[in-house]
């Protein structure tokens, strides 16, 4: 019996390898269950948080690059589409550009180009000119995305299933993170991050969803670890594509923070119990035999998600004192700071290797307002976040960033080379590479006229109201 094809039904797929060929088939076999067509210009977002050499950070924190090159070729071909514009803004701090060269994506999509039916074209959306849209939301009244995606007939989004530090899951929803600049990124990057993400669905709601679980990243979201699952997902509806994901990571409406709030604010479907699943899979009971794939639920599948057991796996004289945030009444801020240290700790893991962390420098993290002195032993205390408060004794010198939220990169740039461990800040090949994407980026801005449109913007929003 075949299930009745809803608003809220979620296609799945079996697929065991990174075929384009067959991936291509797949997705128009999914669009046309769904009856899904494109048309006019379609903006194409993929998930790339990081990507630099993938022998020692892996490849699983993007979008794979044959289901983004298939998607975008079959996209391009389909009746009435003009053409297809594929974008994202890849972690704070990191040049898009450079991400997009090391996951492959420009050779992929100059492949595609080769045999599309329209123009095909990729950009970085922290380099284009923006254009302000109304958001009417809790955290952002309006914000300001890339005109590309804002001119937009229709929007495609290539969500990679993987776990989060922080929101314990990244799908579809939590995508919008990326369709921000880093200067409206980090805006409300804190305690409330979850509404700040349901307030990006009302300009970031996409159209049709292409989720690549073929591959699913467990863990930390920048450095997953690679778990089989063999399966892509397609829908119409990203809260409906979110919960079987949800499902397929053994996790439920309550473990995923977003999609709780987008709920509580009237988005739907509400439960897994709503959806509809077709195609490969027929019913919840699928889900959960395919998600069997993913076992067993280990230290790697909730790696980097509490930096204290960790620290403690890794034998290192690190220590992290995490107090509740000003003015949280007593709660602590679970996805600010905190998550860029997760972030930033696990990547020195990926760079320098386990055994580095027991031959670290002793040193103390702080976030949050933190009750008691602190014994610094001698060694350096980094409090992080603008709220971080603590009484410091015997310290040899407390650095304190005072910026909300504080960055993986912040940490980078400010610590890293403070900690006896190598720092890939002191990696002259990747210093290169960075110097020469942000110069590149920056050259694009110039002649792109970013740059004097964010100019204009101070100018109208920020000076003259100070004025």
């Amino acid at each position: 019996m075949t299930n009745a094809i809803t608003e809220n039904t979620v296609v799945a797929i079996r697929c065991e390898s990174y075929d384009r060929e067959k991936i291509g088939e797949i997705i128009v076999r999914g669009m046309d269950i769904l009856g899904y067509r494109p048309r006019g210009r379609v903006f194409v977002k993929p998930n790339v948080v990081f990507a630099y050499n993938t022998d020692v950070f892996g490849d699983m924190a993007y979008t794979a690059t044959p289901l983004m090159g298939a998607a975008l070729d079959t996209l391009s071909r389909q009746s009435g589409v003009d053409r297809v514009d594929m974008g994202e803004n890849s972690a704070i701090g990191f040049p898009t550009r450079l991400c997009y060269k090391n996951a492959g994506y420009y050779d992929e999509v100059e492949s595609v180009r080769k045999s599309a039916g329209c123009p095909v074209d990729i950009f970085c959306m922290d380099e284009v000119p923006r254009k302000s849209v109304f958001v009417g939301g809790k955290v952002h009244d309006n914000l300001r995305i890339s005109k590309i995606m804002a001119e937009a007939d229709t929007k495609v989004y290539l969500p990679k299933l993987k776990g989060h530090c922080v929101s314990n899951m990244t799908g579809t929803v939590k995508l919008n993170i990326g369709i921000c600049s880093d200067d409206e990124r980090a805006i409300r990057h804190d305690f409330l991050l979850n509404e700040k993400i349901v307030d990006l669905l009302a300009v970031g709601y996409p159209d049709f969803i292409i989720m690549d679980a073929v591959d699913v990243g467990v863990g930390n979201e920048a450095f997953p670890v690679r778990r089989k699952l063999g399966l892509i997902l397609m829908g119409t509806n990203p809260m409906a594509v979110d919960l079987v994901g949800a499902r397929l990571l053994c996790l439920d409406l309550d473990d995923v923070p977003y999609l709780k709030a987008a709920v509580a604010r009237g988005y739907t479907p509400s439960g897994i119990d709503q959806v509809t699943i077709a195609g490969d899979l027929r019913s919840l009971e699928d889900v959960d035999e395919q998600a069997k794939r993913l076992l067993p639920y280990d230290d790697d599948f909730y790696g980097w998600q509490d930096v204290e057991k960790e620290l403690e796996r890794l034998n290192s004289p690190l220590q992290f004192k995490w107090g509740p945030y000003q003015g949280g009444n007593g709660k602590k801020c679970l996805t600010g700071c905190v998550m860029g240290l997760k972030m930033f700790l696990s990547g020195i893991e990926k760079h320098a290797g386990a055994s580095a962390f027991a031959r670290a420098k002793p040193a103390v993290f702080v976030i949050g307002n933190v009750a008691g002195p602190i014994d610094a032993q001698g060694g350096e205390v980094y409090k992080l976040g603008s709220c971080a408060r603590a009484e410091i004794v015997n310290a040899k010198k407390v650095i304190h960033i005072d910026k909300c939220f504080t960055t993986a990169s912040d940490m980078n740039l400010a610590i890293a080379h403070r900690l006896g461990m190598p720092a890939i800040t002191r990696d002259l090949g990747f210093l290169k590479d960075y110097a020469g994407a942000i110069a590149a980026a920056s050259f694009q801005k110039l002649v792109g006229m970013r740059y004097l449109q964010d100019m204009g913007h101070f100018i109208a929003n920020g000076l003259v109201r100070r004025v």
